[in-house]
């Protein structure tokens, strides 16, 4: 199978900006601080939509995105005029009668939109949510699919 990345995720360099940041911020959010400081992951606190992948091989368009913590029944994936749409929501709730001492992880609205070829079948779609990873399988019509050429010798 020939698999291409036509997406790829965050370069090392801007990891190290963002762990770096974090840290920063977690030096700064003592409890002491936690009155008037956000504690959560500054970056993550403030990235509207979730990280993703584009991916395709010879029939198909495959699309990843990471949604920890989002069930099924929280996504939203629609396809129209060549854009794939990725939203929902991401709820947690401390159980009653507690009190949290750390708080990274939070409540969570985000939509990802990505222009997608016009070389695609978008009605026969296929979407599944498996272990916080979103994929959409995009099949490609018949007529665009890569296609192998034996080559002769004379």
């Amino acid at each position: 199978m020939n698999t291409r990345t036509i997406l790829a995720p965050a370069t090392t360099a801007m990891d190290s900006v963002r762990h770096e940041i974090d840290h920063v911020f977690d030096r700064l959010t003592t409890s002491s601080l936690a009155s008037v400081l956000p504690t959560t992951r500054f970056l993550d606190a403030i990235r509207p939509h979730p990280a993703v992948n584009m991916i395709e091989d010879d029939n198909n368009l495959f699309f990843e995105a990471e949604l920890p913590g989002v069930t099924a029944t929280d996504l939203d994936v629609t396809i129209a005029d060549n854009m794939l749409t990725i939203s929902g929501t991401r709820t947690l709730e401390a159980p009653e009668d507690s009190t949290s001492l750390r708080r990274e992880r939070s409540t969570n609205t985000f939509e990802r939109l990505v222009r997608i070829p016009s070389s695609v079948d978008a009605d026969h779609i296929d979407a599944t949510l498996a272990d916080g990873i979103l994929t959409v399988t995009i099949p490609k019509f018949e007529g665009t699919r890569t296609r192998r050429v034996a080559v002769q010798e004379n």
